[in-house]
Formats: structure tokens, sequence, C-alpha cells
């Protein structure tokens, strides 16, 4: 039954009974609950009871949703609607909203502009400092409000503000003139003549000039080449002490920035990267506004909000937008956290949003956005729905599409990739969450596809991946929602099994001939027996195959929930036909089940010692082995930072901070953790010896430099566009990545600075990683992000020991302290090598787990799960059964494999 409301005292006003008239509609409608309304009206529960709840005159919308969802008279509910609006006392006199919406923040709205003080002052002192700069961040990080309300608003330079659009000549010339007072036409002539004329225009519009290029990825979506290079050209040729240069893009487009060697100079040590807000930035941003305005808001709404939305890239936008629908139901000068409530907080603010934007799509592009949307979210197993980072690469989308998308704030671009903007839309949304609940089966198999796309890229297209049997024959009811690469992967497979089918006929034909012909030959019959009988067991192999495929899915589904139970499915799977996806369920699973934790969860698998997040200092917990349990040790102050890097022996650590500087820190004693100062000129410290004797660094001109703990300065080594360092273990050279044009150089040198050789050539940007013995690990971050891991023991003659493609942007690499493995990790696979030999030890499909921070003994990996649990994974398949097999083993053979005889499980 629908929960009882408040009657309403009375009906003396037109307002109380509009409210009764409402309530008497939903009853002869049946009296739908309020949850049953917001299905129907895509608003919230807590939104329609207000608008029934007598006190204030609901909008004109909320109405209308209301008497359609009730099956009214729209028409005459809009004109009792308006009459009563009408009727209602003016609002001449109501304070202005003191916060924006959605919308950018704008030069006059300067005053109201709080929270992003701190990078305002740093981009206004770059810009003071050098004649171009740029500003990068995800798409609704506030780049727009930043330029506009902060820097334009206030520098005391005569500032000119454009889009670079289609026509970057005609948008230029149109700006210049208008503030040199000259016509457009005239302008424009000079600018197409040549690039350089723009300075001289510039000198002739003002004597102190900023010019502001906001949303400069129009640049690569919306010009063509010579436009393009044209305002490269003239931007970075105008840029000067009399006219500043600052341009603005998305995260995303850094990489295309990169490729136009003028535009990398122009923003050489000039970048400023706008990330999510703080805690208390978001305060600021929130209370601030009305604050100026007169007005003040509860605490608990501050608190509320800030739990919100901590933590996102586009948290002002959605701030400002639901304040600005709760200071419509303040109190007074009063906003309250049942205001807040009343409008449905940031998810109602967000559906509505998402609902209307969705409507005003084409309808090409709803069938594309609910594609898009789809992609975005990886559907619970018994867990909540969760939102998914995609590879910008792997969606088929328009990119007119996702621009409307993002610039609506329903979903977040960065460099290489796209996620949903707040995880509240997959609950808030009515019409999403329709779409997860009908198509969650199909969701499921859709991300395995995408998994197995993947490792059959990774593999060179090996046959042996693909789908076959039932699986594929799902895949091919997915095919509308593939991209090109899984729509690859499916008519591969569609087209082995059409081979393996024709190959299939012809072998029966051919029996049939040869049964025929020899069917007055009695003495051949036994071989006619044996051939049906292969034939037979042919047909017996492929339906064990799919059965067991089928079965490790399902065992797949259930790791994380469940994963004994998964455990001894995937290894009847595997008894039942040993294939590589059973073979991985099993490992997997068994690896989960004996999952283990410490504290508020490990950020590193342990060895010497063991990290943990530390909620009441907010830094990292120590923890010291006391026989084979922990016991609290020391802390590490890292509340704006992360483990970077720890030595080989595990006495010190690097940590880097927020701020782009490094900490050097003595683990000796785990219970007295010591900082070591270094000199001021090594600030981001990136590799050190095994010992963390010796350290290298990339200062910020570029050049590496190297020190010696205890000495008064380090060395710095005569090489310019260094990216990365990697110190030899042993501490007798350190390996450095320098730029080269469009590629890295990997070069060995000796720590008084002498270059050995030359070790390979990468795309870049490339991150070095030294291990023992020698081992040095290239990662490559180009266009597909692989790994190349060399033994460097001889610099003449690297020998290459292995390497990993079509990798994602979280690989990480571990070595073995003693050098006998290494091992690659990233999103959808980890693998290990055997250093000797070069040979392949164990590769598993890992998609979905989020598995991370890997650690190698031996040939044993461990990583630490989403949950911050950790997994020790063990290759030696033997092994993992005798593990399974200690605990009782039950599997539903009726369900999982019908048809099929009993099988022993175990040995003995």
């Amino acid at each position: 039954m629908p929960r009882q409301e408040r009657p309403l005292e009375s009906e003396d006003t037109p307002l109380l009974r509009f409210a009764g008239d409402l309530r008497r509609l939903r009853r002869r409608a049946g009296l739908p609950s309020y949850r049953e309304l917001g299905k129907r009206t895509n608003y919230s529960a807590a939104a329609l009871s207000e608008a029934l709840s007598g006190r204030r005159l609901p909008s004109l919308a909320v109405t209308g949703a209301v008497v359609r969802a009730c099956h009214g008279d729209l028409d005459e509910w809009t004109t009792r609607w308006r009459d009563l609006a009408a009727a209602q006392p003016a609002a001449g006199s109501d304070p202005v909203a003191p916060y924006v919406g959605l919308a950018p923040y704008q030069v006059g709205d300067a005053d109201r502009f709080f929270g992003r003080e701190a990078v305002t002052d740093t981009l206004a002192t770059l810009v003071e400092d050098r004649p171009f700069v740029g500003v990068f961040g995800a798409s609704g990080a506030g780049k727009s409000s930043l330029l506009r309300a902060g820097l334009i608003a206030h520098s005391k330079r005569t500032p000119l503000l454009l889009a670079a659009g289609a026509d970057p000549i005609t948008e230029l010339a149109a700006a210049v003139a208008h503030l040199a007072d000259e016509p457009t036409d005239r302008v424009r002539r000079d600018l197409a003549a040549g690039p350089e004329a723009l300075r001289g225009w510039l000198a002739k519009a003002a004597d102190d000039l900023l010019l502001v290029v906001d949303q400069f990825e129009e640049v690569f979506t919306l010009c063509d080449d010579p436009a393009r290079l044209w305002l490269i050209r003239a931007l970075t040729t105008a840029a000067g002490p009399r006219a500043r240069v600052v341009i603005s893009a998305r995260a995303d487009f850094y990489g295309h920035c990169a490729r136009h060697p003028e535009l990398v100079a122009a923003l050489h040590r000039a970048q400023v990267l706008v990330g999510p807000m703080s805690t208390e930035e978001l305060r600021s941003a929130i209370t601030e506004p009305a604050a100026r305005a007169g007005a003040s808001i509860e605490t608990a709404l501050v608190a509320r909000l800030v739990a919100d939305v901590a933590g996102q890239p586009a948290a002002l936008p959605l701030v400002s937008h639901t304040l600005a629908e709760t200071w419509r139901r303040r109190r007074g000068m009063v906003l309250t956290l049942a205001g807040y409530e009343d409008v449905g907080g940031i998810e109602h603010a967000l559906a509505r949003t998402a609902e209307h934007t969705f409507e005003a799509l084409s309808d090409d592009d709803r069938g594309a956005a609910r594609r898009l949307f789809l992609r975005l979210v990886v559907p619970g197993d018994g867990t909540a729905d969760t939102r998914r980072r995609v590879p910008r690469t792997d969606l088929d989308v328009p990119d007119a599409l996702l621009d409307r998308l993002a610039a609506a704030r329903l979903i977040t671009i960065d460099r290489d990739s796209v996620e949903l903007t707040h995880e509240a839309l997959l609950r808030a949304w009515p019409r999403l969450a329709g779409w997860i609940d009908q198509d969650r089966d199909d969701l499921r198999a859709q991300h395995r596809l995408t998994e197995a796309t993947a490792a059959w890229a990774a593999h060179d297209h090996d046959p042996d991946t693909l789908y076959r049997g039932a699986r594929l024959d799902q895949a091919a009811r997915l095919r509308d929602r593939l991209n090109p690469g899984e729509r690859a992967f499916l008519d591969a497979g569609l087209a082995a099994e059409h081979a393996r089918t024709l190959a299939g006929r012809r072998a029966t034909r051919r029996l049939r001939r040869l049964a025929a012909g020899l069917t007055a030959l009695a003495v051949l019959l036994a071989g006619t027996a044996t051939l049906a009988v292969a034939a037979q067991h042919r047909a017996a192999r492929q339906r064990n195959e799919a059965l067991s495929l089928r079965a490790a899915d399902a065992a797949r589904s259930l790791i994380t929930s469940q994963p004994r139970e998964a455990a001894a499915l995937a290894l009847a799977a595997y008894r039942l036909a040993p294939t590589a996806e059973s073979r991985d369920a099993l490992i997997l699973a068994q690896a989960a089940a004996g999952a283990t934790t410490l504290g508020q969860g490990l950020s590193s698998p342990p060895g010497r010692y063991a990290v943990t997040y530390d909620k009441e200092t907010q830094g990292e917990r120590l923890w010291r082995r006391d026989g084979t349990t922990w016991r609290p040790a020391g802390s590490l102050p890292a509340t704006t930072g992360y483990l970077h890097l720890s030595s080989l022996d595990e006495n010190r650590a690097i940590y880097w901070n927020a701020d782009n500087r490094s900490l050097l820190w003595d683990l000796t004693d785990l219970d007295h953790p010591r900082h070591i100062r270094a000199p001021a000129d090594l600030e981001m410290k990136d590799s050190m010896d095994r010992t963390g004797s010796v350290l290298g660094a990339v200062g910020a001109d570029r050049a590496a430099r190297v020190w010696r703990v205890g000495d008064r300065s380090a060395r710095r080594l005569p090489a310019d566009g260094v990216v990365g360092t990697a110190v030899l273990a042993d501490g007798t050279g350190i390996v450095l990545s320098r730029r080269v044009g469009d590629q890295d150089a990997i070069e060995l040198w000796t720590l008084d600075g002498r270059r050995s050789a030359t070790l390979l050539r990468v795309p870049h940007p490339a991150v070095l990683r030294a291990g023992p013995g020698g081992l040095i690990a290239v990662t490559s971050y180009a266009r597909e992000v692989s790994t190349t891991i060399m033994d460097a023991t001889d610099p003449g003659a690297p020998r290459i020991v292995a390497r990993a493609g079509g990798l994602d942007e979280t690989a990480a690499i571990t070595f073995d302290a003693a050098g006998r493995a290494v091992a690659v990790v990233d999103g959808t696979q980890a693998r290990i090598w055997d250093v000797a030999t070069g040979r392949n030890l164990l590769t598993l499909h890992t998609q979905g787990l989020r598995l991370n921070a890997p650690r190698l003994d031996g040939h044993d990996l461990a990583v630490v799960d989403g949950k911050s649990a950790m997994w020790r994974i063990d290759p030696d398949l033997t092994a993992v059964i005798r593990q399974v097999c200690s605990r009782p083993v039950i599997v539903d053979r009726a369900r999982y494999f019908p048809g099929t005889p009993g099988q022993r499980l175990c040995p003995g």
C-alpha cells in the first residue's frame, strides 16, 4: 500500500483547493504511490509529494506530468495553473539566485564564483610569466568558468574571448575588428594573407591584451587542416609581452596538441591541469555565493552536498544546478536540507537534465545514446550497478553526440576515455534504469565479448581465442550494439564456425559415400564403424566444449560474490573440457576464495611491511609482521599522495604528492618512519636503486638528476628532453627516457654523466621501470599502450624478454625480487613471463575484476582487487586444483552439464 500522506488542514485558499483537487485526481487514478508516479513522470517522489502538499504552487511542468500520469485533462489543469499563478504575490522583489546552474560562470559572475581561487592564482601567475598558456581538464571540470569568472575577471589586461569554431579566421577577425574599431572585411583579408598578421592586429587593438581561446578542441573537431595549422601558427606567433594567449581544451585532446611542434614548444612549462575540487573548495563554492546574497545554508545541507559530489570532476556544475533549484524552495533566506531533498538532490537534477536532453535528440541519436549509456554501465550481480570508464576508441558514437551529452554534464570525456558524470544517474534516471533491467543479461554478455575481443587482439587474432557454439550464437544477437572491433571479432568467429560446419558436412558426405561404397565389402565394416565412432566422439567433444564454456562464464559471474562456488563450477567445467576460459575462471575463483584484507584495506600486496589507509589520520598506516599475523606500526601523512615506488629491499619508499613533488621515506624502523630531506631541485624523484641509496629525478628543466643520499647536492646529467628515469638496481648506472621528435630514446648513462648506449626507441611518451639483474621495462603510452621488457646486462646487445601490447592505461609492471620472473597487469589481463627463457608462464583474462598493484614472489602473483583485498594468483594449475579439492566440491550437474556422464572432479 502507498504510504498515507498528511491530510490538508483545510481548502480555504485557492492554492489548497488546487492541491486538494490534484490529490483527488490521484485517487481516481487508483492512488498510485509516489514511487510509481516517479517512474511515470521522471520526477522524484519527493518533488511529487511537495507538489501535492499545498505549501507552494508547483511548477507547470510538474503539474502537467502529474495530470498526464493520472489521466487528467491537461488543458483544463494548465488553465487553472495559469490563473492561480497570476493571482500569486508578485515576485519582482525576489533576490537574484546566487547560483548559475549548469551554464558556465561568466565574467559578470565573478562575485559568486568561489572554490577555484588557488587554481585561478596559479593560472594568473603563469600568464604573467609565460606568453602562451594551456588549460586542460576533463569535460565539466570548470575550465570555461575558470577563464571567464576567474582569469579574465581579475586580469588588468584587455580581454578578447572567443571560440575557434569551424572558421577561426572569421572568428578572430570579427573579435579583433570590434576591439580595434576597424571593418571586419579588412581585418579578415589581412589575417587570411598570413598567420603572422594576427600579431600586428593585436598590437593595434590594445597595448596589453589577453587573448583567450576557449574550447580549443574545436580546432581538431571542426576545422579543416589548413584552418587548424593557420590558427596554431597565428596564436603561437602572436603570443608575446604585449599579448598573452591562453587556450583551454578537454584533456582527451592533449595528445592532439602534442602532434604540433609549435604547440609543444609554446606549452612547455606553461600548462594548468584543472582537476576535481577539494572538500574545502566545494564548501566555499556552496556557501560563499549564498552569503554574498545575504542568505545562509544549513550545515546539514553543506555536508550532504559535499558527500554527494566529492571527487566528481564536474562537481561545480552539478552543485550549482541543484542549488539553483533549492534556492526556489528556500525558507526565507535559508537554503535547507529539506528543500534540497524536495528537488531530489543531485540525482533528480541529473535525471531531469538527462530526460530533457534525451527527448531533444533525433531518433537516430536516441538509439546511439542508448547504446552509449549501456556501454558505460557495469551491471551488478548481487551488487549495485556501477559506471564504467570506456576507452574512446571502443565507442562507435558520433563525436557531435558525445559533445552534446558532455555539455549537458551527463558524461565526462577525459583524455582517452568516457564515463558517466555521476553514478547517481544509474539510480535516478528511470529511463536508464529501465534499459539496464531490460538488457541486464545481454549487457553481461556484451562485457564478456568486449573482454574476449581485447584478448583476441592482444594475441594477434589467434583463432583459438574466438567464440564458438552457444556463446557465438548469443554474441550474434548483439551485433547491432557492437563497435567495429567487436563486430570484427564476431565475424571472425562466425567465419570460423562456418568453415568448421562446412568441413563437418564434407566429412559427413565422405563418410556416407564411403559407407555406401563399402556395403558389399563386409571385411571393411570394422573400418566404417571406427569412422562412425570417431564422428560420435568429435560431436561429444564439441558438446562438452560448449557446456564447459557456458559453465566457465557462469563461474566468472560468481567470482566476486561466491568465489568458492565459482571455483567448484570452474573445476567441473575444466574437467569436462579443459578450455582456456575454464582454466582462467578456476585460477581466478580460487584466488578470490583466499582473498585477505587488513585494516581499512590494503593499498598494495604486503612484503616486508603492509600499507593500509587510515581513516583517523587521513594518511597511511604501516603494519609489521608478527609471526603469521600483522600488528600496527607507524603511519605516513600521505593525505594528498600515494606510494610510487619501494626499494627492492623495502627499506625506503618514494611518495608522490598532488603538488608535483615527492618525498623519500626511510622505513627501516617501521614504528618510526623517517622523512629523508633531498635537495630542492630533486622535485619529482621517480626511481631508485635496490637499497634506495641512489635516486633519479626529472627536473622542471627536463634534465635528469642523480642524487646519493647524504650528498649536499644532486648531479645534473647533460641530457635534454628527459621524461623519465630508472636507476639500475645495482646503482651502477641510470636509464633515461629522452624525447626525440615523436619518439623516446631509451638510453643508458653512467652516474657521472656519460651516455653508454641507446637500448631502444619507442613512440612518445614512455615510462621506465628498472628491476633486478639489469631488467628494464619500457611502457609506451602512444595510440596503443604497450610494454617491452628487456635484459640490459649487455648494453650493446640488450635481450628482449617479453612484449605486451593492447594494454590500457592502468598497466602496471612488477619484477620478482630475484629477477626470475616479470608480470604485467592491466584492466583486462594478467601475464607472467620467465626471464631466463622468455616463456609465457601465465595469461589470465581479468576483465571486470579491477585487479591492480601487482607483486611477484617467484612465479606467484599477488594483486589487490577493487575492495582493497589481496588475491594470490598461483599459475600452477595442479596446485590450484589441489587447493579447491581441499574443501567440499559441490556442483549442480543437471543445471550446468545436462546429458553428460558424471566425472571425478578431484584426484584420488
